[in-house]
């Protein structure tokens, strides 16, 4: 039960005693009383799920079938078998679905049988392609499919097959709804901000203070993620090694994300400003992010509707999801739960440089600490259907109504504490 705490237990010993005596007496009065009281149930409960479901992931059945993607890039003919297929007298249809771009050279796929004859073969010369098709066995017995080129080729492939016939999904206009919304989401926050006249230099600022750290952060990520998950489940206990590695990523926002603005906004004479620029640094860090994970997913419903041979078959089944109306609202609504988080994170770093409180620095560390931990447990368990998406989505939008509250209480002690000197920008 210990593990259960973790994440609690951290935004708790993060909390030095400057911060802890500056908040004893300005605790916002939604945070008192029985409203503390049922948040702090409400986190115990969530951390409460969060471990049990770590521990005892639940089982999908196995899918009938088998595919597999990626770059084939050889300088000679050859060939590779990845499938061998048993067919049984009530069952000697097979579904196969080819698709793929080739660059250079030309490849095909191949099915043949036992003794080598061929069955079926689907030539792929350069540019995009794709072939869905039927085969219909002559008898029951064991099959091989795979690839075979004849000289140098540079390809991405896409190849399935199952029992009958393999369905390709097909997009309706309602997932577009989700790159839009996000998108909608980015452009209500900026347009708040040049309504308010809040500055567009500090509205570039964050913009810009997001891209680097989350470039930074990934820079660092992709080479050490996967050797620390490795050095954990060799050292650990299984039910341990997922709350911890979750956290580990969560913290990697919290150094990157937080310590990176904090060292700027601290360091320089940009962190003394006035509210309007603060929060005008916050809405662009934020909204950057809405925008373009809105066009991300905007460009990737089009794509798959203009060019879906250039999509493999499990990226059209993921994004026909979107055709249902709750998942497309679910990344609108994350989005606007997280830009008010990254907003309160960043008011609460400008706060801390006008207190000359460090303290309020590691509350929004440990804020967002918190917050990706929770966004790396939902890689694991899953998000691909409405039961799993949506739970995930409710503790973000605590986390966002945290942000919008939290907003709302510094406002007015921010105004007490600002030095007024001149905006750098």
């Amino acid at each position: 039960m210990l593990a259960t705490a973790w994440p609690g237990m951290l935004l708790v010993s993060m909390l030095p005693n400057a911060l802890a005596h500056e908040l004893s007496g300005n605790v916002p009065t939604w945070l008192k009383g029985k409203n503390m009281k049922r948040l702090g149930l409400f986190i115990i409960s969530v951390m409460l799920v969060f471990t049990l479901t770590a521990c005892d992931p639940a089982e999908k059945p196995p899918a009938e079938g088998a595919s597999v993607n990626g770059t084939l890039d050889k300088g000679e003919a050859g060939e590779r078998w990845w499938f061998t297929i048993e067919t049984k007298d009530q069952d000697k249809a097979v579904g196969i679905d080819f698709r793929g771009t080739v660059i250079r050279g030309n490849v095909r796929a191949q099915l043949h049988d036992a003794e080598g004859r061929v069955m079926w073969t689907q030539e792929a010369d350069p540019g995009p392609f794709a072939a869905n098709t039927v085969v219909n066995l002559p008898q029951h017995g064991i099959y091989e499919l795979g690839l075979a080129w004849d000289g140098a080729v540079l390809a991405q492939y896409s190849l399935k097959w199952q029992p009958g016939e393999v369905k390709i999904a097909a997009l309706s206009p309602l997932a577009l709804l989700g790159g839009a919304g996000m998108v909608l989401v980015a452009a209500a926050f900026i347009a708040y901000a040049a309504w308010n006249k809040l500055g567009w230099g500090y509205l570039g600022l964050g913009a810009l203070a997001w891209v680097v750290t989350v470039a930074l952060k990934f820079a660092w990520a992709i080479p050490t993620n996967t050797p620390v998950s490795n050095a954990l489940s060799g050292s650990l206990p299984e039910w341990l090694t997922g709350p911890i590695f979750w956290l580990y990523l969560g913290a990697l926002t919290g150094v990157f994300e937080v310590a990176l603005t904090w060292l700027l906004l601290r360091y320089t004479r940009l962190g003394r400003t006035t509210w309007a620029r603060a929060l005008a640094f916050g809405i662009g860090f934020g909204a950057v992010e809405a925008l373009l994970l809105g066009l991300l997913s905007l460009g990737s419903v089009l794509t798959a509707v203009l060019a879906p041979a250039v999509i493999p078959y499990e990226g059209l089944a993921a994004l026909a999801r979107l055709n249902n109306p709750l998942f497309g609202l679910a990344p609108v609504i994350e989005r606007i739960a997280v830009v008010f988080a990254h907003i309160f994170s960043n008011l609460l770093l400008f706060y801390g440089v006008q207190k000359k409180q460090p303290g309020w620095f590691w509350l929004a560390f440990a804020y967002k600490t918190v917050l990706d931990t929770f966004a790396a447990f939902a890689q694991f368990w899953g998000v691909d259907t409405v039961g799993r998406i949506w739970p995930i989505e409710a503790i973000l939008i605590v986390f966002g109504v945290i942000g919008w509250q939290g907003i709302l209480w510094l406002q007015p002690r921010y105004h007490r504490a600002a030095l007024g000197r001149d905006e750098c920008f």
